[in-house]
């Protein structure tokens, strides 16, 4: 249960699963100010929910995320007078903070312990791009584009697309994206693998969405966890690696409570019940401060 009220987005925590809603449609769900931080709170408040096993992020409106609101951002220096303005370097400095900060946001998607399905409707606009290849499963309605639109406005993409998109597309057509600003269609992200499927509308898609999250979600927590850690690592390093890992990984954490339920309900053809996750606390917090 979160018991907090975000104005950038809506969640709903039901049957092991949090639906996470862009809420800002008159404002096409643009990345504010308020969205980068409440971001990052919301997903880590899902991430400390023991009952949360899957989260399906959506949007409301014309679009899924209409990318950055520019002008909700500065260097930070804007503001002081020119004769006092610090020099290029500390500018950079500052801008190169601002950036890691953006950065760490989105990659908080892919250090939940839970898969995270996206279903994009409209346009998927330039930080929205970043916002989605971090995800672990993407789907989206016939009406749905992607664009990297960050060359349209002069500056290149720089928290997570030019890094996350080629593991996921073909490194040719990424490249072309990237540098031409155009626009891919539903029917084209499909067959680059961008998304997994496309649904005729937005309520199809939305179903679909929350029936997959079912399915994951009926999964043993521990080994859905195990999966996305593993894979994730395994995206980012060498096979031999990432074997060692995967290795370490099942040493530690694999569950045989889990695996005998498993072999025990499919013999007994019903639908397997393994215990919740722990709850995530930080070192200094009790039960009475959750």
């Amino acid at each position: 249960m979160i018991n907090k009220e975000y104005k950038c987005f809506k969640v709903d925590i039901s049957e092991n699963i949090a639906n996470l809603v862009l809420s800002r449609p008159d404002q096409l769900n643009t990345m504010s100010r308020d969205f980068w931080v409440e971001l990052g709170d919301v997903l880590h408040e899902i991430n400390k929910d023991a009952e949360v096993r899957v989260v399906v992020m959506s949007s409301t409106g014309k679009h899924f995320c209409a990318g950055m609101d520019l002008n909700a951002f500065s260097n930070g220096v804007d503001n002081i007078p020119e004769d006092k303005k610090p020099d290029h370097a500390r500018i950079g400095e500052a801008v190169y903070r601002v950036a890691k900060e953006l950065q760490e946001y989105i990659s908080t998607l892919e250090k939940i312990r839970v898969p995270v399905i996206a279903a994009i409707h409209g346009g998927c606009i330039g930080g929205a791009v970043d916002l989605v290849t971090a995800c672990d499963i993407r789907l989206a309605s016939d009406d749905a584009f992607f664009c990297i639109q960050e060359i349209n406005i002069g500056m290149a993409a720089d928290v997570g697309t030019l890094q996350r998109l080629p593991k996921i597309i073909p490194d040719s057509k990424m490249r072309e994206m990237a540098y031409t600003g155009r626009r891919m269609y539903a029917e084209e992200a499909k067959e680059t693998g961008l998304v997994s499927d496309t649904y005729k509308s937005h309520d199809e898609l939305l179903e679909a969405a929350n029936s997959l999250a079912k399915e994951i979600a009926s999964k043993s927590p521990v080994a859905i966890y195990g999966l996305k850690a593993v894979m994730n690592y395994s995206r980012d390093h060498s096979v031999s690696e990432s074997l060692e890992y995967n290795a370490l990984w099942s040493g530690a954490m694999l569950s045989q409570k889990d695996m005998t339920e498993a072999m025990t309900a499919n013999f007994e053809k019903r639908d397997a019940l393994f215990n919740d996750l722990v709850s995530v606390k930080k070192f200094n917090e009790t039960d009475s401060d959750s």
